[in-house]
């Protein structure tokens, strides 16, 4: 359980909730901030697929420190594909008075990254006691499915709600089906051609907080309700397959350059073959960022991916595949999800993925071109361990691989010569390799020999020490698994001499994994209901101190080995003619890529007990 990626993870809700420790009685009711009056969002579907959402909400604003965040709202949509509508917005003061937005309230502003448009809505003269009311309609013409239809609408049960009502009508001859989950059936009935579904729920005394699960399968810490019109994620997977795998075509551009591509890296074997079309595309095609949203589910040409050198992940995947197609070798796209959730509900939603990759069932291979730092035969650590909907020949159950135990390792060797005046001079070598490589090559890809001297200036000053240097590192664009570098250093007083004093074993500069990353569990907090990701690995620190004949070490700190069932910790240390070699090593056999509390709490009474080594001082005089 890497404490480098521990991290609590929360999976997406409609509105933000807070965090907290679990409260299994809803009786031990938070002070509220705010409570949501009313909410309503209505569904109106059309045979094709397109629709109306009307949406309203209110809320009230019950202490000072919620009026900053009560003052705006935004509405997220594609100006393209869907139109908004605001029908009202206003703030209802606590004397009954409405003053409503004014039309400089009202802001749009685009989002380069998404490509999507946010309409703010700045509310006037908000203070406690008052209501903040919004109601609008998006009009959506193109859906992102031809004649489907899905949603996922969930509400936090930490958070106070009235009256919430959640309403959709389709034709009654669209097939569905649906999942509530804390939410009671108000009605069901299908009339004039029209089935209308609406349900309802109400949290008036909110949970302190709800754990955040992992899993995925029924998202059921939060109240809400999934509808759609896939039969089950096969089919979400085939519609969009069918059209997806259609683009994968080989033209004569994309024969040419698999061919020029193959022969110029001499490949001939099948796997070497993927491999060498798969660094084309990581290192060749840049990645536009989020690629599945209204009027963009279909990838573009690939002669137009290969003419503009971008594209999302749906061009990417569709490219790739064109070309595994040129040299023979039959490969699918899939459907992920490369956000926070481990798992897929029941109810197949189209918004519980966002990612397109790569699957050659020969090779039992999956891969992503978006990551221009991640070597062929593994996967970002957003991809492992997730459900795996297969565009052609879809199967449920199947999962991407997680990296395997012992496969991330970090070994840094660090080299300090220190002067009679207290100065010192050196050297770090680190090795890398699995995943602790693919993020200090993205991490340092773009680093300049000018920014690595800063970089290296502002660790030491970091310190309160002056320090200077410079780096050396491997090549970013060779997509190897292993990664390394090396930086020469000088600091001016790196100890007090003559003593007496003392130092501190640690690193003398930035590396991916040290130990104390490991060690830092122990100040953790552990949630005994929240799950966190996680991931092995195997950090080895080997120091080499060449001491003047000024300074003599008073006592050599002794060895230490601690073992559990899967981490284990170990120290030595030697002094001979003036030369203090130690040697740490924490290994981390954590399977991944999800932990459960009990995990995490083993984990932080394991690094607990390697503190007091990890900060031992040497004392000399």
């Amino acid at each position: 359980m890497n404490s480098n990626h521990l991290q609590t993870l929360a999976l997406v809700s409609a509105l933000t909730f807070s965090g907290g420790t679990w409260a299994a009685e809803a009786a031990q009711t938070p002070s509220l901030a705010s409570r949501v009056t009313h909410y309503a969002a209505s569904y109106t579907v059309n045979p094709d697929g397109s629709n109306l959402e009307d949406r309203a909400w209110s809320m009230a604003v019950l202490k000072p420190e919620m009026v900053a965040g009560a003052r705006g709202t935004s509405v997220t949509y594609d100006r393209q594909w869907q139109k908004v509508t605001v029908t009202e917005a206003y703030t209802r003061k606590a004397d009954g008075r409405r003053l409503k937005v004014p039309k400089a309230g009202f802001k749009e502003v685009p989002d380069a990254t998404s490509g999507l448009q946010d309409l703010n809505i700045e509310f006037p003269d908000v203070a406690v006691g008052d209501t903040v009311v919004v109601a609008y309609r998006v009009s959506t013409r193109k859906p992102l499915f031809a004649r489907h239809f899905s949603i996922n609408e969930s509400f936090p049960k930490t958070d106070a709600y009235g009256d919430v009502r959640i309403k959709i009508d389709v034709p009654a001859n669209m097939w569905s089906q649906d999942q509530a989950r804390g939410f009671r059936e108000v009605s069901r009935v299908e009339k004039a051609g029209r089935k209308v579904v609406e349900w309802a729920w109400d949290n008036p005394q909110p949970l302190l907080s709800a754990p955040p699960r992992l899993s995925g399968h029924e998202l059921e810490e939060q109240a809400g309700v999934l509808f759609s019109t896939f039969r089950s994620h096969g089919d979400l997977a085939k519609a969009y397959g069918v059209p997806a795998q259609a683009k994968a075509i080989v033209t004569p551009k994309v024969k040419q350059l698999a061919d020029q591509i193959t022969q110029e890296g001499q490949a001939k074997a099948p796997r070497e073959v993927a491999k060498a079309l798969y660094e084309w595309v990581t290192l060749n095609i840049a990645n536009t960022g989020p690629c599945l949203r209204l009027g963009s589910m279909v990838p573009r040409d690939v002669d137009l991916v290969l003419d503009k050198r971008t594209g999302d992940c749906k061009d990417h995947a569709t490219l790739l595949q064109a070309l595994l197609k040129a040299k023979g070798i039959a490969s699918t796209q899939a459907l992920i999800n490369a956000g926070t959730a481990y798992g897929l509900p029941k109810v197949p939603v189209v918004s519980m993925v966002n990612q397109v990759i790569n699957h050659i069932p020969s090779l039992d291979l999956y891969l992503d071109t978006t990551s221009d730092s991640v070597p062929f035969g593994m996967l970002p650590f957003a991809d492992e361990g997730k459900p795996v909907l297969l565009a052609d020949g879809h199967q449920d159950g199947l999962k991407t691989p997680v990296s395997p135990v012992g496969f991330n390792q970090q070994v840094m060797k660090t080299e300090v010569i220190v002067q009679p005046d207290g100065s010192a001079s050196g050297t770090v070598d680190v090795a890398l390799r699995g995943l602790f490589a693919v993020n200090a090559r993205m991490r340092l890809r773009q680093l300049t020999q000018l920014q690595a001297a800063s970089m290296v200036k502002k660790f030491f000053e970091s310190g309160g020490q002056a320090g200077s240097g410079s780096m050396v590192k491997d090549n970013a664009r060779a997509l190897r698994d292993t990664y390394g570098y090396r930086t020469q250093f000088k600091v001016d007083q790196w100890v007090k001499l003559p003593g007496p004093g003392s130092f501190i074993i640690a690193p003398m500069f930035y590396s991916e994994s040290p130990v104390a990353d490991y060690v830092a569990a122990a100040t953790q907090v552990v949630d005994p209901a929240v799950e966190t990701s996680c991931s092995s690995g195997h950090s080895i620190e080997e120091y080499r101190y060449q001491l003047p004949a000024n300074m003599t070490i008073e006592q050599v700190p002794q060895d230490v080995k601690l073992d559990s069932d899967k981490l284990s910790y170990s120290a030595t240390y030697r002094l001979k003619d003036q030369v203090l070699t130690v040697k740490r090593v924490f290994d981390d056999r954590t399977v991944g890529n999800v932990c459960t509390p009990a995990q995490a709490q083993a984990y932080k009474d394991f690094a607990a007990k390697a503190v007091p080594d990890s900060t031992v001082q040497v004392v000399f005089k």
